[in-house]
C-alpha cells in the first residue's frame, strides 16, 4: 500500500515537473508553473494594460515578436509581426482550428459548424455554403440590392432618432445581420424586433466574457464540473442554449414550409441534401444549426462592431466627416441612396472604410489556428495541437503608421487620388482561412456609412464629454466603449 502510495506520488510529481517543461525549440516567453503554466503572469498583464492585445503586445516587447505561453492544458503561440504572421497563415501545417470545451460547449458537445471547424469538415461545408450562397445573391448585383435595400430601412429609422442622443456602438448589428439572415434564411428582422435585439444584447455580454485565446474553463477543463459559474462555463452554456432554441424554431419553421425543387435560400438547400437519400457524413441538421450560430454571431459580431468604430471617429475627427459629405454631395447628391456601384467614385469612402477597419482589427486578435502537426516558425519549434494567436495591433497599429492613434483616410490615398494599402494590411487575414465574407462586410460597412451620412451629420452631445477613442470592450472582438452622440438632419 504504501509504495503504491509512493509510486503515485513520484508520478504526481513527474507529470507535474513535465507539465512546467517547454518543449525545445519553444519560442520564448513567460516562465511555466506547473498546472497554471504562465496563467498568472498573463492575469496580472491584464490587469495592467487593461486588454487582451495590450498583454500580447507587452510581451511582444520582452520577448519578442513570437511568444510562446502555457495557460492551463492549452500551448499558445501569439505572433507579432509581418513576418512571423505571414508564416503561419500560408503555412498548411498551421491550417487547424483549435479543439477544447469552448469550442465543443458552442456547438452541441461537438465542433461543428464554419468558423472553428477544419480539414474535411471545414472544405466541404465551406465549398458548399460559399457556392449556394452565391446562388442567393452572395458577391453578386442581389448582394448589392439587399444591403442597399437594408440601408434604406436604416435611414428612415435614423429619421426618427433626429435630435435625439442616441447610442452608437451597437446601432448597426440587426442592419448587418439582415444582409446575410436574407440569403441564409430569407427573412428579415425589424430594427425594434425584441425578441432579436434581445439575444444580440446576451450575446455581446457572452462575447465579452470570453476572448480569442479562450476562457477559464477551456484552459482548466475541471472548472466546468467544480466552478461553472466562477469559470463562466454556466453561462456560455445557457446562452449558447437560448440561441440554439432561438435558432432551431428558424429552422423548423422553414422545414414546415419546405417545397421540394422549389429552395428559397441557403437553408431549403441544404435541407434538400439532408432529405436526399445519399450524402456527405459532414451534413446533418446538428451542422445545418451550427452554420446558422456561426453566421448569426457573424454577422451580429464584426461588421457591426467596425461601423461603431466608423463613427465614433467621425464623430471625434468632424473634418473626415466634413470631407466625406462633400465627397457624397458631389458624386452621388441627396435625391437618392447610395448604391454600390458609386463605390467605383469615391476614393474617400473606401479610404475611411479602411480606416475603420484598421481600427477595429488593430484592437483585435485573429480566430485561433492550431498546428495539425510539429511544424516551424521562424525557426522556432510548434509542436502538434498549439494554438496560433494573431496580433493585429502589431501590424496595424505600430509607429510605421506614423500617427496610428488617429483616423487618417488619407494615409490609403496615394497622390495620383488613387488607393493604396500597405503589405501589413489584411485585416480580413490571408491564407486558406482568409475571411468568406470579406466583400459582404466592406459592401457593408462602405453603402451603410454611405447612407447615413448622406442624409444626417453624427456629433458629440452638447455639455458632455467627448468619447474616447482610448477605452474599450474587450472579448472575442474589441469594440468602442458604449458611446452616444447627436443626430441631425443634414440641411
Amino acid at each position: 500500500m504504501f509504495s503504491t502510495l509512493m509510486l503515485l506520488m513520484v508520478l504526481l510529481l513527474l507529470l507535474l515537473y513535465l507539465g512546467s517543461r517547454k518543449p525545445k525549440g519553444y519560442p520564448p516567453g513567460p516562465k511555466w508553473w506547473p498546472i497554471l503554466g504562465c496563467a498568472i503572469e498573463m492575469a496580472r498583464l491584464r490587469q495592467e494594460t487593461g486588454y487582451l492585445f495590450k498583454t500580447c503586445s507587452a510581451l511582444c516587447k520582452k520577448y519578442g515578436p513570437v511568444v510562446g505561453l502555457k495557460i492551463g492544458t492549452d500551448r499558445i503561440v501569439v505572433l507579432n509581426d509581418y513576418e512571423s504572421i505571414r508564416s503561419m497563415l500560408t503555412n498548411e501545417d498551421c491550417d487547424g482550428r483549435p479543439i477544447g470545451p469552448v469550442y465543443e460547449t458552442r456547438t452541441f458537445g461537438s465542433r461543428r459548424g464554419l468558423i472553428v471547424v477544419d480539414e474535411n469538415l471545414w472544405i466541404e461545408q465551406r465549398r458548399f455554403v460559399l457556392k449556394h450562397l452565391r446562388d442567393f445573391g452572395f458577391g453578386r448585383k442581389s448582394m448589392a440590392m439587399i444591403i442597399e435595400e437594408e440601408a434604406v430601412w436604416l435611414v428612415e429609422h435614423f429619421k426618427k432618432l433626429i435630435g435625439m442622443v442616441i447610442p452608437m456602438d451597437d446601432a448597426f448589428g440587426v442592419t448587418v445581420l439582415n444582409t446575410l439572415w436574407r440569403m441564409m434564411a430569407g427573412k428579415r428582422f425589424n430594427l425594434d424586433d425584441k425578441e432579436l435585439t434581445y439575444f444580440q444584447r446576451i450575446l455581446t455580454k457572452l462575447l465579452r466574457e470570453i476572448d480569442m485565446i479562450g476562457a477559464p474553463f477551456g484552459h482548466f477543463p475541471i472548472l466546468r464540473f467544480i466552478a461553472p459559474e466562477m469559470s463562466g462555463y454556466k453561462s456560455f452554456l445557457e446562452i449558447h442554449q437560448q440561441l440554439w432554441k432561438f435558432l432551431k424554431e428558424e429552422l423548423d419553421d422553414h422545414s414546415d414550409s419546405f417545397k421540394s425543387g422549389s429552395p428559397r435560400d441557403l437553408m431549403d438547400v441544404y435541407l434538400t441534401v439532408l432529405k436526399s437519400e445519399n450524402y456527405s457524413s459532414t451534413f446533418s441538421e446538428s451542422q445545418l444549426l451550427a452554420i446558422c450560430v456561426d453566421l448569426f454571431m457573424a454577422g451580429s459580431e464584426t461588421t457591426s462592431k467596425a461601423l461603431g468604430f466608423c463613427f465614433l471617429y467621425l464623430v471625434l475627427f468632424p473634418s473626415v466627416q466634413k470631407k466625406a459629405h462633400e465627397e457624397i454631395d458631389r458624386v452621388i447628391g441627396r435625391n437618392r441612396p447610395p448604391t454600390l456601384e458609386d463605390r467605383a467614385r469615391m476614393t474617400y469612402m473606401n479610404a475611411i472604410v479602411l480606416e475603420s477597419l484598421r481600427m477595429f482589427m488593430g484592437r483585435t486578435l485573429n480566430v485561433p489556428h492550431r498546428a495539425l502537426k510539429d511544424t516551424t516558425i521562424l525557426g522556432h519549434k510548434i509542436p502538434k495541437d498549439t494554438m496560433l494567436i494573431v496580433n493585429f495591433n502589431r501590424i496595424l497599429m505600430d509607429e510605421s503608421w506614423g500617427d496610428p492613434e488617429d483616423f487618417r483616410p488619407e494615409r490609403f490615398i496615394d497622390e495620383s487620388g488613387n488607393i493604396i494599402a500597405p503589405n501589413v494590411y489584411f485585416p480580413f487575414s490571408i491564407g486558406r482561412h482568409r475571411c468568406m465574407g470579406e466583400n459582404l462586410a466592406r459592401s457593408n460597412i462602405f453603402i451603410i456609412a454611405t447612407a447615413l451620412l448622406q442624409a444626417f451629420t453624427f456629433s458629440p452631445v452638447p455639455g458632455q464629454k467627448k468619447p474616447s477613442s482610448q477605452d474599450f470592450v474587450d472579448g472575442v472582438t474589441a469594440g468602442p466603449k458604449p458611446f452616444r452622440v447627436m443626430v441631425s438632419l443634414r440641411t
